[in-house]
């Protein structure tokens, strides 16, 4: 599977076939030599075999290697028995030819001819992920038996008779002939590594398979050279390496870093057969992914793991996260658990008396998803998204200590008045106690009269569990500046640590399936907020601190002068960038121009004649996510008007293809913009009229190569203070403890190993 110039080849006739998909073919370390990794949606290759197995012959061994990360999708809504294949050069007309095969549950099987008739042989587990597997089946006609092995070990065997039957033929590696679409999706396709098959013309003996050893560990990241030159794929924002992303669940800070669970599809760009995702940072701008923390594979959960929460708690989980989710099968969804196997999070076990709670109380209607856990007092609740008559609501669900079960009996935390304001179906609810006691309640309801936005409450908890309203929460409040039809930040996840309430949410792209196709991924998440309450009772929200970060050297600053027009702000140009102006306004519009070229540019601009904000990309050549909603113009009005002779300060920050604004650290919002010229990097400061500029200052933002903020734990990393470390390997498994970081993987076989927060490759 070494890859030259697009080609593999085939060693004992020297032929040599093309690398077929969307990207550049992508070699690994592999199991023996280099192994190809496939993307799961468009990669697959082509190939021919000879007439290797001699007429009339009863002996055959096929083997090879294999790596993945999750099953092939097979069918989005039902459940199947159908398997594509890995391998195969099956010919069902001739009845001649083998081939590995895989199912969504990732029960696998050979198939073949013998005497002319076809012979499959199942293998009742699923393979396991995220390790190299040696594949082999051996027919031996004359022992009247075809076996199949996985790492040496015998899987399986059925009884055969006759000759192999292989002639000269195509042979598919990477996909088979069913196709299985959604859209422009191949949902019939391999994902993972795949390396080295070989075929004898004879029937090996099983210790010859038991003594193959892969050369390295399976490494199945992304190779960073699929995207190296996407100008708008974001860098320091959350998000997986390739493929399709939605709400990203609970965080959890342990073992010195930040870890953010997420709704994922790792089998490409598309929402299907969901998993729980996992990501990782010492400082929430620099992530890194790890290995799937949830997949589906158990009856209550086959279809998909859908959203939750991760929660601790020092009397249902002894202080440890535990994760709780939407169990889907293919009738129901229920509400299942999971606990960490360790303080590294890599390694979840879903808990033995799943689900913990049953189907929707017939009290409800619609769905039944998305729970969430509090504690008030003595009294331990989970709420779960919903609707009642019609109305978004959310059901709640009691403790009961002395049974450690849940009650389900169709009681609610909350509901809503008015679907036209509140939605008829509420996703992703959330419940946290603020620091000044009051507590704040969020909902990504759909269908209100703007369509699916994310909106908020203030009040209080009840004796009996209850979310009580204040005043001020008389109509719910949006959390976003610019908020309609799924546009903005959605879902969010909020996490109290250290004293701060850190948030973050999913920003859709909101584009076309062929263009996300095109892309390799979809979504990001946004930026980390800090939020607290005001006096008033409304959300104030301001950049993390952190994020101070990820400022690099490159800078302009400039403070106590007059703009009228533009400024640009060399050296600072590009597309991650953070600009932050305070301004004392006059009667004229004020904000920034970004993305600029010749051939236009986009702006950001506060008017304090009419008290509005507007976001204007309409002039930027970029791929179109909005037409017909905002058609490129994102305009809103403040929730207090800002006339002249306020202070206005605007903080902006540019990864690729999203923009996060923050105004007066007290609003904000995130805005998907995708520019698709090259050379769109000009950044300038605006005024339309004479305005003092108290402050202008500008950064090249970079997460590898920032400044360091000084806020301690949070943004400053321990690597240079740290002697001991952790060594994991690329499965997650801890292979040393408390190593001197110096030798830390000294005499370790090759592959791939976390040492501390780092990556590091012993061959």
């Amino acid at each position: 599977m070494d890859v030259r110039d697009g080609k593999i080849t085939e060693t004992v006739s020297g032929d040599r076939f093309d690398v077929l998909g969307h990207f550049a073919p992508e070699n690994l370390p592999g199991a023996v030599g280099q192994a190809l990794r496939f993307d799961g949606y468009t990669s697959w290759i082509d190939a021919r075999i000879g007439d290797i197995i001699p007429a009339g012959s009863r002996q055959m061994t096929v083997a090879m290697w294999v790596a993945l990360p999750s099953y092939p999708i097979i069918k989005i809504d039902d459940p199947t028995t159908e398997k594509t294949a890995i391998a195969t050069c099956t010919d069902d007309t001739a009845r001649t030819g083998f081939g590995f095969y895989i199912g969504f549950d990732g029960k696998w099987c050979f198939r073949t001819y013998v005497g002319g008739w076809a012979v499959e042989v199942p293998v009742d587990a699923p393979l396991p992920t995220y390790q190299w597997n040696y594949l082999a089946a051996v027919v031996d006609a004359d022992a009247k038996t075809i076996t199949l092995y996985n790492n040496g070990e015998p899987v399986a065997s059925t009884r055969c008779n006759g000759t192999v039957s292989v002639a000269a033929s195509p042979f598919t590696i990477g996909r088979g002939p069913l196709e299985n679409y959604s859209g422009p999706f191949l949902l019939s396709s391999f994902n993972g590594l795949i390396d080295d098959i070989t075929i004898w013309n004879e029937a090996l003996p099983a210790a010859s398979l038991a003594s193959a050893r892969p050369e390295n560990l399976a490494d199945l990241d992304i190779p960073k050279s699929r995207f190296e030159n996407d100008i708008l794929r974001p860098r320091f924002h959350g998000m997986p390496a390739a493929a399709w992303t939605n709400e990203c669940h609970g965080m959890a800070y342990a073992d010195g870093r930040y870890h953010l669970f997420f709704q994922k599809n790792a089998d490409g760009p598309y929402m299907a057969r969901l998993h729980w995702g996992h990501i990782s940072s010492e400082n929430l701008y620099d992530w890194r992914e790890e290995k799937i923390a949830l997949a589906p594979g158990t009856p209550y959960d086959i279809k998909g793991c859908w959203s939750g929460c991760v929660f601790s708690d020092p009397v249902i989980t002894g202080g440890m996260p535990n994760i709780i989710y939407t169990a889907v099968d293919y009738a129901k969804a229920t509400i299942a658990q999971a606990y960490p196997d360790d303080e590294s999070l890599l390694n979840w076990t879903k808990k033995a008396g799943n689900p913990i709670i049953g189907p929707r109380p017939s009290t409800l209607t619609d769905d039944f998803r998305d729970p969430y856990f509090f504690r008030n007092g003595n009294d331990a609740y989970i709420i779960v998204g919903s609707s009642k008559g019609g109305v978004g609501a959310t059901s709640l669900h009691k403790y009961n200590p002395a049974t450690a079960m849940w009650i389900n009996d169709g009681a609610l935390f909350f509901t809503g008045a008015n679907a036209a304001v509140d939605g008829n179906f509420w996703e992703m609810p959330s419940i946290t106690r603020m620091s000044d006691g009051k507590w704040l309640f969020t909902a990504t309801p759909l269908s209100t009269s703007a369509g699916t936005k994310t909106i908020y409450w203030t009040g209080s908890i009840g004796a009996d569990g209850k979310f009580v309203p204040d005043a001020a929460s008389a109509q719910p409040r949006d959390v976003e500046l610019v908020a309609r039809a799924g546009f903005g930040l959605l879902s969010p996840t909020v996490f109290p640590h250290e004293g701060k309430t850190i948030v973050l949410g999913i920003v859709p792209d909101k584009l076309g399936a062929q263009e996300n196709w095109n892309l390799g991924w979809a979504h990001c998440y946004s930026l980390p907020r800090e939020w607290s309450l005001g006096a008033d009772g409304a959300l104030v929200q301001k950049p993390f601190e952190g994020l101070k970060g990820l400022r690099t050297s490159t800078a302009f600053s400039r403070s106590a002068f007059a703009l009228d027009g533009t400024l640009p702000l060399g050296p600072v140009e590009g597309r991650e960038v953070e600009l932050s102006a305070v301004f004392t306004l006059a009667n004229s519009p004020v904000g920034f121009n970004f993305f600029k070229n010749a051939n236009g540019e986009a702006s950001l601009r506060y008017d304090p004649t009419r008290g509005t904000l507007t976001i204007d990309f309409s002039s930027v050549h970029r791929l179109v996510n909005d037409g017909g909603v905002f058609n490129g113009v994102y305009s809103c009005s403040l929730p207090e008007t800002l006339r002249a002779g306020s202070t206005l300060k605007l903080n902006v920050f540019i990864d690729h293809s999203i923009i996060d604004v923050f105004v007066n650290d007290r609003w904000a919002t995130s805005v998907r913009i995708f520019a698709t010229d090259a050379d769109a990097s000009g950044v300038e400061a605006y005024a339309g009229g004479a305005t003092q500029v108290q402050s202008l200052d500008a950064w090249v933002l970079s997460p590898g190569e920032g400044q360091g903020s000084g806020v301690g734990q949070v943004c400053v990393s321990s690597e240079n203070e740290a002697p001991f470390v952790d060594v994991y390997n690329i499965s997650g498994a801890c292979v040393r403890r408390n190593a001197p970081r110096a030798n830390a993987v000294d005499g370790l076989a090759p592959g791939v190993y976390f040492v501390g927060s780092r990556k590091m490759m012993v061959r």
